[in-house]
């Protein structure tokens, strides 16, 4: 082949490339999983050719979702969107529902509770955790930030949450994941995304089933983008509850 055909080939493709546009999906912990998941099939589809979507890891929390698509398309959900957001000229595109866990401290002896178990140990009708067959350890109830976003669902889940006091209060997953690892978190009880506990510390709650409502969230701007457009589509199609259920996401509503 000739340089010069060679050449243009080369001119070609860079022109091509510079056409292809990255977009960051930042936002809440707990929505990262179920975004990965949906912008890992999102992105193969035609109508999204020229743009690639890359979630990134870990939590800038809701609030910085929505910070997000200030300068991005989309941002990461925690929760729905509240109506004092929505009046910021923001919309929400909800993927689905990550299940909320319990877990224990290495040391309760405990992998399964009732739901009327689980609300006597928050209300403190029972404070030690051999009431419920674990060890003779009173029981330290470990909680979250009042805005953060599993809190909040629970709250409105479990109405009875509201009225808990906890002994201890976080403000990020990775605080929460190495207190429930020490020994000062042996008989400690926490809640959060099921994904974000090992299997170990899981505690199953029987009689309910409780989810976390993550999507993603765009500026009113983008309302007719063509991507904001697919991305709505996408995520209420049969495709994507399939695969929802798949990876053991519950569907939106």
């Amino acid at each position: 082949m000739k340089k010069w055909i060679v050449a243009v080939i080369l001119v070609f493709a860079v022109i091509e490339a510079s056409y292809a546009e990255s977009q960051i999906v930042a936002g809440a912990g707990p929505s990262t999983g179920i975004a990965e998941l949906f912008f890992g099939e999102f992105n193969k589809r035609p109508e999204v050719a020229g743009t690639t979507f890359g979630v990134m890891p870990g939590s800038v929390k809701h609030l910085g979702g929505i910070k997000n698509s200030d300068v991005q398309l989309f941002g990461r959900t925690g929760r729905p969107l509240s109506a004092e957001e929505r009046a910021l000229g923001k919309s929400e595109i909800l993927l689905g529902k990550v299940p909320i866990g319990f877990a224990g401290g290495l040391e309760s002896g405990v992998k399964k509770l009732t739901e009327e178990q689980l609300k006597s140990i928050y209300t403190r009708k029972i404070t030690n955790w051999k009431k419920v067959g674990g060890s003779d350890a009173q029981i330290m109830l470990l909680g979250r930030e009042a805005t953060e976003a599993v809190f909040m669902e629970l709250k409105e889940q479990l109405p009875w949450f509201s009225e808990v006091n906890f002994d201890q209060v976080f403000k990020s997953d990775n605080d929460v994941d190495k207190f429930i690892e020490s020994p000062a978190g042996r008989y400690a009880i926490i809640f959060g995304a099921r994904s974000q506990f090992k299997d170990i510390q899981l505690i199953k709650v029987e009689g309910i089933s409780l989810g976390i409502r993550v999507g993603l969230v765009y500026d009113n701007k983008n309302k007719d983008n063509a991507l904001v457009g697919a991305a709505k589509k996408y995520s209420a199609s049969d495709e994507w509850k399939a695969l929802l259920k798949k990876n053991g996401y519950f569907t939106a509503n």
